[in-house]
């Protein structure tokens, strides 16, 4: 949607306390955040969410903030800011939802205040002026980080001049890079470059279909299938359901919800270190954020996924503690994984292994695992046969003097045919041969099992209606590769507006 209206951008380490939907929180897990809590939990930090306003939720009451709510112009502070439509609300739980409470989930930075300000209505609309308004008030009331889970085609002077006020009164801006998919322009406010522009990854670490492209794109987090808050009352749709049934939670996909992660380091960031510069905290993001596409930076996922332990540790936190080797957990026959061991000291061996069962991370050497002949390197491709299997590598380092070995978690069962994508919109319709990736060049098939879709005319095609679709695909043999065979679950979820 073009300006002047402005619409929404969404499309283990043991935990730190108990959260009913701490297991549901992939993404809190996956760049690493609760292993920094015992540095920082985001303490006496502001962070503005410029969204539908916040709350009330039971998970979020006691790190809100009076808020303020700006429609249209007219400014009303209060009770009015309370979230008609629930957007806003999963933003700020991804952000500081409260952390061993017993309920729901844990935001990135459980001990960081929201202030919550208004600008979208119950359709998700809003005005360029009205965001730049809510953005001169963030700045003014001391919040240190602005969350911007909104975007249009374009920007006005007063959008300009409000974010360079922010800029210049050292307040990082955070915006969603926007959902229109990878075909689409750029999104501002994303695309100013004073703002930090974020974009999504699913569980696989692939660019979900709704995720622009383009060389604005600084950093990628969390955006798929993300359990969060909304307002305490609203229906919560059973098919999207996460944390505790019947509970004010639910799961919603988008940059938005990826924005909202990195809003959350950035006030974990500042909390542990208060004198950082807005600018010296946007550089250590990008900085050590995990590559994840292309050798480098590019319009997919910009410097890569963000990694919390690997900020802190550039900080100078956890020199001495001693961690495990970690990737992807994703095995795809043909597909490379690539390994990090940044968290350990250096490693004088490194030697992948194949494993006929799941395992996490381990300082004991696995019954279950063989060694792989000449794989002794950060990099490695399963082959076919690998197939069926769980892989993980193992360091040799050496602690005080002494050698020591350290297994990384596995990755899940090896699969030689998978789909392209872990999520697909309502509505959408998808030629099976560009849905179905494998390393073989058989013919793809699918079988749907159920959920929400169907097989039209050799396309997957997605009714309108949110769940989750379960299907078999295959690939036929050929001279090389047996048929391959996988089970997959792809997440419909609703269409998003940008």
């Amino acid at each position: 949607m073009s300006f002047p209206n402005i619409a929404f951008a969404s499309a283990q380490v043991e935990a730190f306390g108990v959260d009913a939907g701490y297991e549901a929180q992939w993404g809190l897990q996956i760049i690493h955040a609760n292993e920094v809590w015992s540095v920082s939990t985001g303490r006496n930090v502001l962070v503005a969410v410029v969204d539908s306003g916040s709350g009330p939720n039971a998970d979020l009451t006691t790190n809100l903030s009076p808020g303020r709510s700006i429609i249209r112009g007219r400014t009303t502070d209060g009770a009015n800011d309370v979230d008609p439509n629930g957007h806003g609300t999963h933003v700020a739980g991804i952000i500081a939802a409260l952390a061993n409470n017993d309920i729901g989930v844990a935001g990135v930075a459980p001990d960081a205040k929201i202030l919550p300000i208004r600008v979208l209505d119950s359709n998700g609309d809003g005005s360029e002026a009205d965001v730049a308004l809510a953005i001169r008030y963030a700045v003014e009331s001391g919040a240190r980080v602005i969350n911007l889970s909104l975007g249009g085609i374009g920007q006005t002077e007063q959008l300009l001049s409000a974010i360079q006020y922010a800029s210049d009164n050292n307040v990082l801006v955070i915006a969603a890079a926007g959902n229109a998919g990878p075909t689409a322009g750029v999104t501002y406010p994303a695309g100013n470059d004073l703002t930090l522009a974020v974009t999504a990854a699913d569980q696989t670490m692939t660019s979900p279909s709704f995720a622009q492209r383009g060389s604005y794109i600084d950093v990628t987090a969390p955006g798929v299938g993300i359990c969060s808050t909304i307002r305490t009352g609203s229906r919560v749709d059973s098919t999207r359901a996460c944390a505790t049934a019947g509970e004010p939670y639910i799961t919603m996909s988008g940059t938005s919800m990826a924005a909202a992660f990195i809003s959350g380091v950035a006030a974990l960031i500042i909390s542990a270190n208060p004198t950082m510069t807005a600018v010296q905290v946007r550089e250590v993001i990008v900085a050590t954020a995990t590559d994840i596409g292309a050798p480098g930076r590019d319009d997919t996922f910009g410097a890569g996924l963000v990694n919390v332990y690997a900020i802190f540790r550039a900080l100078g936190y956890f020199a001495s503690e001693i961690a495990y080797p970690t990737f992807s957990p994703v095995g795809r026959m043909g597909v490379e994984i690539l390994a990090n061991t940044l968290q350990l000291p250096p490693s004088e061996r490194l030697q992948w292994y194949r494993c006929s069962s799941p395992g996490e991370a381990t300082a004991a050497i696995p019954v279950e695992c063989v060694s792989i002949a000449r794989s002794q390197e950060l990099r490695y491709t399963p082959t076919v046969d690998d197939l069926g299997s769980f892989l993980r590598l193992g360091t040799l380092i050496t602690l005080g003097g002494t050698p020591q070995i350290r297994f990384s978690a596995t990755t899940k069962r090896v699969v030689g045919v998978w789909a392209s994508s872990s999520a697909i919109e309502t509505g959408s319709t998808i030629a099976i041969k560009n849905l179905i990736e494998s390393a073989s060049n058989g013919k793809p098939s699918l079988k749907i099992i159920s959920g929400p879709c169907a097989i039209k005319n050799k396309s997957l095609v997605v009714f309108n209606e949110i769940g989750k679709c379960l299907m078999r695909v295959s690939s036929a043999a050929t001279a090389k590769y047996p048929k391959l065979n996988s089970t997959v679950i792809i997440d419909i979820t609703e269409k998003i507006k940008v």
